[in-house]
């Protein structure tokens, strides 16, 4: 019973970091209408900039993470410009391959930058746990799961109760509409960038800790990522949230009781036969198809 408590808590953990992925996900593609393939090297880079916050310029946890977050802001905002500016008039798939090719360049200069050998970034908590009914549960995976939903409610709060929640969702429906309503919409395209920039960022620091530091690290997040927004419904927030949690106990338990070798493909099977029996996820809705 206390391994099976541990696991889930390591599962709700990791899965709450595939949550924020698939946010920064479906932020992005519900505002310009193209997927970015380039998440999980973002991913990456959040980890990599709160390594050098912390660990090589020595900063306090606390600052040296608000400096890469703002770092993580700023790469956003670089993302738009230099990547998705110049082509969102082309269409949808050249866009789509601007966005593999510049995480292949992004992946290339952070080896050059940092290196091959992974780092272990330093946790708040160290290695410490905390004892619940007997069972020694992780105080990072605790602290990750606070964190994730904390910034899951803000982001919700954010979009839906705001003013300027409410013109993102406004271009994210139709843009043209939202422009002609005197909507900025490039300042709209530059504020979602921001925030898949810090959903990543987060994501990249809240994880690292938990394996280790390395350029190719954010391909399997994102992978798993995208699987949990197909499970939860492509366009959802909360589907988002729960198909997170999903992958990431569905990689823990078959991990632990079927064999560590099969969890990536137990997770991609369960997206398959999403696929196959529910395609528009657990949340997402059924779209008719356009004449």
């Amino acid at each position: 019973m206390q391994q099976l408590v541990q696991l889930l808590v390591s599962g709700v953990a990791v899965g709450a970091v595939y949550a924020l992925v698939g946010l920064a996900f479906i932020m992005v593609n519900e505002a310009t209408g193209v997927v970015n393939f380039a998440t999980g090297q973002m991913v990456a880079i959040g980890c990599f900039l709160a390594v050098t916050t912390s660990l090589q310029l020595g900063l306090p946890l606390a600052p040296a993470y608000a400096l890469a977050l703002a770092g993580m802001a700023f790469f956003g905002v670089a993302f738009y410009a230099v990547v998705f500016r110049p082509l969102q008039d082309r269409p949808v798939v050249t866009v789509i391959i601007g966005t593999v090719m510049i995480g292949i360049v992004i992946q290339n200069a952070a080896l050059i930058t940092w290196g091959s050998v992974p780092f272990r970034p330093r946790s708040p908590f160290g290695r410490q746990v905390v004892d619940v009914f007997g069972a020694a549960l992780s105080a990072h995976a605790l602290f990750v799961i606070a964190v994730s939903f904390l910034m899951i409610g803000l982001l919700y709060l954010f979009i839906y109760r705001t003013a300027i929640g409410a013109r993102m969702r406004a271009v994210a429906q139709d843009r043209d509409a939202a422009r002609l309503m005197g909507i900025g919409v490039d300042r709209m395209f530059v504020l979602t960038w921001i925030i898949a920039g810090l959903l990543t960022g987060a994501a990249g620091i809240l994880v690292g800790p938990m394996w280790f530091a390395d350029v190719n690290m954010g391909d399997p997040i994102a992978l798993k990522a995208f699987a949990a927004i197909i499970i939860g419904g492509f366009s959802s927030v909360p589907g988002a949230i729960l198909g997170g949690v999903l992958v990431g106990l569905a990689e823990m338990l078959g991990a632990a009781y079927i064999s560590s070798a099969y969890k990536d493909g137990l997770v991609f099977l369960v997206m398959i036969l999403f696929l196959l029996v529910r395609p528009q996820g657990i949340f997402g809705e059924r779209i008719g198809e356009r004449a």
